[in-house]
């Protein structure tokens, strides 16, 4: 006997009540994507389309590459800190009233302004070292990302394990695993969407970051690509070729993560697809 499949088929009011998200979507997601990919193929009053693209040269991919490094080392020193620190919150603290209050302390970075804390890095190091503007190298940079982003970390990783059921762990040692295999086999799985969560709000700002680098390295290389593409923007309340350019560098950051995005995604099937093969054998 056929079962009779039941076709899905949104009401209008499951429609008007998704339509606000859409709206927002396509406003604020949508339309300035595609503004941005219109206006660095857009000819300017500097010359055609080959203006808009050609100052893209060597100092720029190394700007590029320079970002992409410093935040993935940031963001994998965050999961170094965040997680730990993240795991013992969840499961050695005792009394809610200590953990709320180390949530508290945890949040309390981002209770001010995105300056303040910059600065007050900054003035900390430049105590440390004993006089002003001490503060040169791509690791101070590193720290000061760090210390801004990682309550983005701890939070999405803490609110999974305050909530994981103990008896998985219990569970996991009754069967003769050790703490360190637990921890890898049972608590990290289980964490698996959080952690990606924590990663995309820690290495996305950090790539695309602002005034941060050229603030805490005073090194004459300290700007990332998001200076370079500032400054365009700066520029283009005057100027429509730095408009454009400003618009062709944010295009070139947005494909190279979604290139990154894709390689990522093909190659987690690929190793399905092997694991698979291995598992008929």
């Amino acid at each position: 006997m056929q079962q009779k499949r039941i076709a899905f088929r949104p009401s209008h009011r499951n429609f008007f009540l998704i339509l606000p998200y859409l709206l927002i979507v396509l406003i604020f997601i949508i339309i300035p994507i595609v503004l941005i990919f219109v206006k660095s193929f857009t000819p300017t009053s500097a010359g055609g389309i080959a203006q808009n693209w050609n100052f893209v040269d060597i100092f720029i991919w190394e700007k590029i590459l320079k970002s992409f490094v410093i935040a993935i080392v940031t963001t994998i020193v965050t999961v170094l800190i965040a997680y730990p620190f993240s795991y013992f919150l969840a499961f050695e603290f005792k009394g809610k009233i200590t953990k709320t209050l180390a949530v508290l302390f945890i949040t309390a970075p981002t209770w001010t302004s995105f300056l303040v804390k910059v600065i007050g890095v900054k003035t900390l190091f430049d105590f440390i070292n004993g006089y002003q503007n001490s503060t040169s190298g791509d690791i101070y940079t590193v720290i000061g990302l760090v210390y801004l982003y990682i309550p983005f970390m701890i939070l999405p990783i803490y609110n999974i394990l305050k909530d994981m059921p103990k008896n998985l762990i219990y569970a996991s040692k009754d069967l003769g695993r050790t703490e360190w295999s637990t921890f890898i086999h049972v608590v990290v799985p289980y964490t698996k969407a959080a952690l990606i969560s924590g990663v995309t709000l820690v290495f996305l700002p950090c790539l695309t970051v602002v005034s941060v680098p050229q603030f805490l390295n005073s090194s004459s290389s300290g700007s990332l690509i998001g200076d370079v593409i500032m400054e365009e923007g700066l520029l283009a309340q005057t100027s429509d070729i730095s408009l454009a350019r400003a618009s062709t560098l944010a295009l070139i950051v947005f494909m190279l993560i979604v290139v990154g995005l894709l390689i990522y995604l093909l190659s987690k099937k690929i190793f399905k697809l092997i694991l698979r093969k291995r598992g008929a054998r």
